[in-house]
């Protein structure tokens, strides 16, 4: 694992990488296995420095984790999937998928009726505003 965490793909990569690293430990023999020190080879000089002085596996994985996986702001991931549209070539199934993988980070969950009234009335509130550095300003907080 090599990726920069601060590149736009790098949580997609760290789950893609964490999910073929699980695959390979699971058709390893477990018993005495050091899954710390395994882990240090599937990582880069410049990664391990995160993981360097961690003394057991979970601590290590839990410190790439979040170093790849940022908070996603759920109310910013809704008025991007609000106010998607088709580009220029991209075809219906593309633009469907597209829509499906911004859906992804929105946190939906079950909610009463009200609930989903309030974050309806909302959403639509933030897409719904003439200036764009208001909006910008709401969709930066997480909360509102």
């Amino acid at each position: 694992m090599d990726t920069d965490p601060n590149s736009s793909s790098a949580a997609q990569e760290w789950t893609h990488w964490f999910r073929t690293f699980q695959n390979f430990f699971a058709v390893l023999p477990g018993e005495g296995l050091d899954k710390l020190g395994v882990l240090t080879n599937f990582v880069s000089p410049r990664i391990y420095e995160a993981v360097a002085d961690c003394t057991n596996y979970e601590v290590a994985i839990k410190i790439l984790k979040d170093l790849y996986v940022k908070p996603s702001n759920e109310i910013f991931a809704r008025y991007c999937l609000a106010t998607g549209r088709q580009k220029a070539g991209e075809s219906l199934d593309e633009f469907f998928q597209a829509l499906k993988m911004l859906s992804k980070e929105c946190n939906f969950k079950t909610v009463t009726a009200e609930q989903y009234r309030e974050e309806a009335v909302r959403d639509t509130f933030n897409s719904g505003l003439q200036s764009s550095l208001i909006r910008q300003r709401l969709l930066e907080n997480r909360i509102h």
